[in-house]
């Protein structure tokens, strides 16, 4: 398990323990590494993984992700397609080679994400 020292918080292990820490309530995971997850047709709506998780490869084709916060997070090669990411939040997120196609985007924030060694500047538009 993986945990903050500040605090003695453990991130969640697995896809299955994650949406049943979210259905109790809770909507903070900082830390969490979840490399390869499928998290299709989930609902996630205003989750926050913050700085030190990760979600290289995973795909989250179709999920319902409102106002989820990937603040410093690792999305790399991960799949967006078809999710509800209205609201979210990835500033300072590494998002290099993933998949937006039919994304809903309205109101996300890019501002300091990084793809293929480029930092977005403030204003600066998200190439999809």
């Amino acid at each position: 398990m993986t945990k903050n020292p500040s605090d003695e918080y453990i991130a969640p292990e697995s896809l299955a323990e994650l949406l049943q820490r979210y259905a109790a309530g809770e909507r903070s995971f900082p830390d969490t590494e979840l490399d390869d997850t499928d998290f299709s047709n989930v609902v996630l709506n205003g989750a926050s993984f913050g700085p030190g998780s990760w979600f290289h490869s995973s795909n989250f084709n179709g999920a319902k992700l409102q106002g989820v916060s990937f603040h410093n997070c690792n999305v790399k090669c991960a799949n967006f397609s078809n999710a509800d990411l209205r609201g979210a939040f990835f500033e300072g997120a590494s998002v290099e080679a993933t998949d937006w196609d039919g994304a809903l985007l309205d109101g996300a924030s890019f501002t300091g994400v990084t793809f293929c060694g480029h930092t977005l500047a403030a204003g600066e538009t998200f190439p999809f």
